[in-house]
């Protein structure tokens, strides 16, 4: 089970690698999901609604290099029990894409830039060829305010993914998220810019990640 964990004010679920994948297959209860870097908490702890939309996530991983290192070195003096995993959200992306390569769940892909998106399934479906995606969608432009519309309800009610990609980037995604996260999906995951890295944008090396490097590259 995820961990509640409060630091820099702010209360998040924190959760393994093994923990989340767990969830997303199993689907016993709706999985919503954060992935957590400095900016995100700094943000947080001046922006009420964002901060309460990463409370309400039932589980958030450490995506962000100093992240990782701030909670890893502190972690005692934070009262942290949980387990400090640096588990980004490409790399659950690319984990579900393997996983559930063979059509065993669906997928959505919604945001990004008008056509990253398509392209991006396109790119998924040129490597897993029977992969599961039932839509690819920029989403329009997001309020914060307002983030969930019904033109978005209307479009996911009738596809009925059973994993929603969203990339918004934050905090527009973590906030939509929140203000959908009745709709019957059983797995929403916040992505920032990781439909780029199936289109346009390269990811460091392999080697470079695992040394928590990939900010340098």
């Amino acid at each position: 089970m995820p961990e509640n964990a409060k630091f820099l004010s702010v209360d998040v679920a924190l959760a393994t690698k093994a923990e989340l994948l767990w969830a997303i297959d199993t689907a016993e209860t709706p999985v919503r999901v954060a992935t957590l870097n400095p900016e995100f908490m700094l943000e947080a702890r001046s922006n009420g609604p964002f901060r309460e939309a990463l409370h309400r996530m039932t589980h958030c991983t450490v995506d962000g290099t100093g992240l990782y290192w701030f909670l890893s070195r502190f972690r005692n003096r934070l009262g942290i029990g949980a387990t400090i995993e640096h588990y980004q959200g490409a790399d659950l992306v690319e984990d579900l894409f393997s996983t559930y390569q063979n059509g065993e769940k669906s997928f959505f892909f919604l945001g990004g830039p008008e056509g990253q998106a398509r392209d991006a399934a396109a790119s998924v479906r040129n490597r897993f060829p029977a992969i599961r995606i039932v839509g690819a969608e920029s989403g329009g432009t997001i309020s914060p305010s307002n983030p969930f519309t019904e033109a978005h309800k209307s479009l996911l009610e009738s596809t009925n993914p059973d994993i929603l990609l969203v990339g918004f980037g934050a905090p527009k995604q973590e906030l939509w998220i929140d203000a959908a996260r009745d709709l019957p999906i059983s797995t929403m995951v916040g992505i920032g810019g990781t439909f780029g890295f199936y289109t346009t944008k390269k990811r460091a090396p392999k080697l470079f990640r695992a040394l928590h490097l990939e900010w340098l590259f």
